[in-house]
């Protein structure tokens, strides 16, 4: 990729390539529960998506969706990709979140972290098997799937007080789609260094807040320092559940540089075994092949190694 020293932006065609939000179709799931409460608070639901023909406990995979920590539910982003491994043998739990700026960080952390709890004190209710959990997650999805892989059982981060105290929050597998891992990044420098065009900003929230201000009303501060200690980048210890990254490598929205960073820090702490880093030329945040039942089947077989 070129390097001129200018940032670039986003054609019709570079926003073509990044799937729209949808809303997922649950009817295309026939063994399905909807609209579970998890936690104390009637905002913390859960869908559970059950495999047809295959004999209980099953594997799970929990879903966190995308959205900037601002947008987004738990019936769309990628779940129209994961749930494709529910004819693997898979369970397949999509999680709500509460959002910013209703909530900040920790609490959506809290959250996922609580229906974590929740299934494993559900498992045999439900068929779970509550000693393979797995988690996948888009965006800001991806990150808050990093940060609750590298945080399992971190009591700072646990929110038990929204229930099921005492039940593990550790996870046996993760992937980030897309995910942010340094909180503090540069991100202009690195599209600089890179040539790949970026989006000008993302959508306003409902509330009408900037991204910006989005941004640092989900993790209350701009500081740098505290910006790094948050960030999942700096969490990697050698107990980390094995991780996956996928990344296009022209990405307008959270840089590349990310997973990239990342996977050599795991390496680094843990071993190259622990991290399975898959980078994607062509594709965009969120891009269309990302969504794909052949993408499904690429983020199986890295799931199929640690939870069957």
């Amino acid at each position: 990729m070129s390097n001129n020293g200018e940032i670039k932006y986003v054609t019709p065609e570079d926003l073509a390539r990044m799937a729209p939000p949808s809303k997922f179709d649950t009817d295309k799931v026939k063994n399905k529960i909807l609209d579970l409460q998890y936690g104390t608070l009637p905002e913390q639901k859960l869908d559970i998506y059950l495999p047809d023909d295959a004999v209980a406990p099953f594997p799970v995979i929990f879903y966190v969706h995308g959205g900037g920590w601002y947008l987004g539910s738990k019936r769309e982003g990628a779940l129209e990709c994961i749930i494709d491994a529910t004819k693997h043998g898979y369970a397949v739990i999509s999680v709500d979140y509460r959002l910013v700026p209703t909530v900040s960080y920790p609490e959506f952390i809290f959250d996922v972290k609580t229906a974590v709890r929740w299934a494993r004190a559900h498992a045999a209710e439900y068929g779970f098997d509550p000693e393979h959990f797995g988690m996948v997650g888009d965006s800001a999805g991806g990150h808050i799937t990093l940060t609750m892989g590298f945080t399992g059982n971190w009591v700072e981060y646990e929110g038990e007080e929204f229930g099921w105290e005492g039940e593990s929050t550790k996870l046996q597998a993760i992937c980030s789609m897309f995910g942010r891992s340094m909180l503090y990044a540069d991100h202009d420098a690195w599209y600089r260094e890179s040539g790949v065009r970026r989006t000008t900003g993302a959508p306003v929230s409902a509330g009408g807040e900037s991204p910006r201000n989005m941004f640092e009303l989900a993790f209350n501060t701009t500081n740098k320092t505290l910006m790094r200690i948050i960030s999942p980048y700096h969490m990697v210890h050698k107990d980390i559940p094995p991780t996956m990254l996928q990344h296009g490598l022209s990405d307008a929205v959270v840089p590349y540089q990310h997973s990239i960073h990342l996977a050599d820090r795991i390496t680094k702490v843990c071993g190259a075994d622990r991290v399975h880093l898959c980078t994607y030329p062509e594709r965009n945040h969120s891009d269309k092949d990302f969504m794909t039942y052949e993408n499904c089947l690429e983020v199986l077989a890295f799931f199929d190694k640690y939870l069957k």
